[in-house]
């Protein structure tokens, strides 16, 4: 085991509830100085713990991760029930409340292990330790002789047994350690195993609840007509004609647009079908897709963002024969989140608010709230109060319900603003929805992006020199670095004044970079006369992890170049988010000339492995999600409008489209990294390489169709 020092700041007091005996365990989750000291919690009840530990012997949970598929309601009670060892059949979740002793919440950036891994470990193994010192003074025997397991304190002389709710109230009076022993590696019973999904069961039963599916008593209905014009304001509407439609209660014109509130859903989708608006449009309404290319293109407002070695400029110019420059344009690209925007909104009589929300981030949900439904004046005076007395304002609630689909999307809050704003006007809880048409024409896209990659190889066929330049609409200007070791590299970033809402997207800068990095490093191992994948091994000399994914992901498919006959093969890999990841495209030629993918391997070394059957999903995912941008996903503009509206006309892979996909995950002690979003940006430069490899001609734009590759 390993000795962990605790910080006392970390951690609330133990508490008994009023309920009945129960040991209720705090671990505030953030990691900086600012973190709630335990004296100032000592009042809260067990919303406020991560541990509860009841008299049938569950355990409870508490998780203040978003749940959108990617498993933290399994992910991080596996942490805990390893230290605190308990049955995994004993172990129940909860859902936090947005109380800021659990930190700001937000679920993104792959970050919920990396965030917990430590401090949801050292939860349970303290809750352990009381439990064992409670039994010890139980008994009577020293602290040593005893060890906590499955659920019980054993004493290992005489094999007396004491289950852990045999032990609540002591343990509630005994004091935090100073510090507890973390398991190593080879001591884990649970992580490392595929269990049970704590979520699968309500999921496939239909009792799990999603933001839509919220029902209250009395509850009315919305949908909120934007502008189809990014900052487009109203002139007008007929407010009248569609009061008459059946079912219809009021028209509301709110910041975002315009609400039509009715008695149902369908009902409200009727009355926006038939309302009439003229907008506003301003000079955005007149832009053509070549009119936002073209600034694109020509942005010249950029930074430096790294310079290695001298870069002779030299090697650029003057039409050498080693000289490779190629550009690259990829699109905007739609969330497609399978549930649409939606929120739940009730004004109680008492003046609280209580909100449904299928949220990224409940905490920017609850401050978005608070700006709207409070003055200057009692926001002020609540922070004076929190300051004071180490309470938080609870008249507002946030309940997060479980997301379908989150990707980045849910991070922006509008759709919760709508529903605060429309709530305002009634007595009765109020639902937004938004139609489908709606959800895909008022997206935060993901960023339009033009590269231009300019390198010089040396003799042996190798990079001397690299230069790439990324320009598009607030484009990271982190995230074009990459691990491949080439004396002289600059990297520059050019920002677009934003004409397009654009926001996170599944692995956000790192899908449009790495696309560009994973498809020119072919283009220069084909210049050379190099295999890809060893020209990549010989560039990783520095990067050994990565270099044994991709010795690994060799060995899986059997790898003896990027053709093969009527085969061809597309490596590319990345390390985004703590983790290292490649994959391998398989394409055959078909008789007609059209190309089909038939395989998708995918190797992975994200460290610490909690569950492997969650890595595979979450790569698993990560490849549809991938594949559907690279061959489907584009939004394109006309007069300044989306044109695209449904999956229709911007689909996503169906299911008798998706390849075989096989994960191999490389075995790992290092601390536990990202699975939710680094499986994605390999998926589209691996894609690209493969047709590359077939066609001899590269992939300049982004989507790509195998039946003209």
């Amino acid at each position: 085991m390993k000795n962990i020092n605790l910080d006392r700041r970390h951690f609330l007091k133990l508490s008994v509830t009023s309920t009945g005996a129960a040991l209720v365990l705090g671990v505030n989750w953030s990691c900086g100085s600012d973190a709630q000291s335990t004296s100032d919690v000592t009042h809260r009840f067990a919303p406020n713990a991560w541990i509860r530990i009841d008299q049938d012997d569950s355990v409870t949970i508490i998780v203040a991760e978003s749940e959108m598929g990617q498993g933290p309601y399994t992910l991080m009670p596996m942490m805990v029930a390893e230290e605190l060892e308990v049955p995994w059949q004993n172990i129940r979740v909860e859902r936090a409340s947005a109380d800021p002793v659990y930190g700001y919440q937000m679920t993104g950036g792959s970050s919920s292990i990396r965030k917990g891994w430590n401090k949801l470990r050292q939860a349970g193994a303290v809750a352990r330790d009381i439990l064992i010192t409670a039994a010890a003074q139980q008994l009577s025997v020293p602290v040593k002789s005893l060890k906590a397991e499955h659920g019980f304190v054993v004493h290992a002389d005489t094999s007396q047994r004491l289950a852990y709710s045999e032990l609540l109230d002591s343990a509630a009076k005994i004091a935090i350690p100073e510090r507890v022993l973390l398991k190593e590696p080879r001591e884990f019973k649970i992580i490392g195993r595929s269990v049970r999904r704590t979520d699968t069961h309500d999921k496939i039963s239909g009792k799990a609840i999603y933001g839509i599916d919220v029902k209250l008593p009395d509850q009315l209905y919305a949908t909120v007509v934007h502008s189809p014009v990014y900052r487009g304001k109203v002139k007008s509407y007929d407010r009248d004609s569609v009061l008459k439609l059946p079912n219809a209660i009021d028209v509301i014109e709110i910041r975002e647009g315009i609400a039509l509130v009715a008695k149902d859903t369908w009902s409200a989708f009727k009355m926006a079908d038939a309302l009439k608006v003229e907008w506003d449009e301003g000079e955005i309404g007149k832009l053509s897709q070549q009119d936002i290319i073209d600034r694109v293109r020509a942005s010249d407002s950029g930074i430096l963002v790294k310079n290695i070695g001298a870069l002779n400029a030299d090697l650029f110019h003057g039409g050498q024969t080693r000289f490779v420059e190629s550009q690259y344009l990829q699109p905007f690209q739609a969330h497609m989140t399978m549930e649409p925007m939606n929120c739940t909104a009730h004004f109680k009589p008492s003046g609280d608010l209580d909100i449904w929300a299928p949220t990224q981030s409940p905490t920017a949900a609850y401050k978005k709230a608070k700006d709207l439904s409070q003055s200057a004046l009692e926001r002020n005076l609540h922070k004076i109060s929190s300051k004071l007395t180490g309470s938080y304002d609870d008249s507002i609630r946030v309940n997060t319900t479980l997301l379908g689909g989150g990707f980045g999307r849910r991070l922006k809050q509008d759709y919760v603003s709508e529903a605060v704003q429309v709530a305002a006007h009634f007595n009765s809880p109020v639902q937004v929805v938004w139609r489908r048409e709606e959800d895909v024409r008022c997206d935060y896209y993901h960023p339009m992006t033009f590269h231009e990659m300019q390198s010089a190889l040396g003799d042996d066929g190798m990079p001397v020199a690299w230069k790439h330049i990324v320009r598009g609409f607030d484009v990271d200007d982190r995230a074009a670095d990459h691990l491949y070791d080439i004396p002289e590299k600059q990297i520059q970033v050019y920002k677009v004044d934003k004409i397009v809402r654009h926001g996170p997207w599944r692995s956000v800068a790192a899908h449009y970079n790495v696309f560009a990095v994973e498809h020119f490093i072919d283009e220069l191992a084909h210049r050379a006369g190099k295999d890809p994948l060893q020209y990549r091994l010989k560039l990783l000399h520095k990067s050994p992890r990565m270099q044994k994914v991709l010795q690994k992901l060799a060995e899986q498919v059997g790898w003896q170049g990027s053709l093969n006959g009527r085969l061809s093969y597309g490596v590319a890999g990345a390390f985004t988010f703590g983790s290292y990841v490649a994959h391998v495209v398989e394409l055959e030629k078909l008789a007609d000339d059209r190309l089909r993918i038939n395989r998708v391997t995918c190797a992975i070394d994200c460290g610490t492995v909690i569950s492997p059957d969650i890595v595979r999903q979450q790569m698993e995912g990560s490849i549809i999600y991938g594949l559907s941008a690279a061959l489907n996903s584009e939004i394109t503009f006309e007069n300044g409008r989306v044109v695209q509206s449904n999956f229709h006309d911007n689909p996503i892979l169906r299911m008798d489209e998706c390849p075989q996909i096989d994960v191999v995950i490389i075995e790992s002690n290092e601390s536990p990294e990202g699975i939710g979003e680094p499986g994605v940006p390999p998926v589209a430069p691996a894609l690209a390489n493969a047709i590359y490899a077939q066609t001899g001609v590269p992939v300049r734009k982004l989507p790509v169709s195998l039946s003209s590759a």
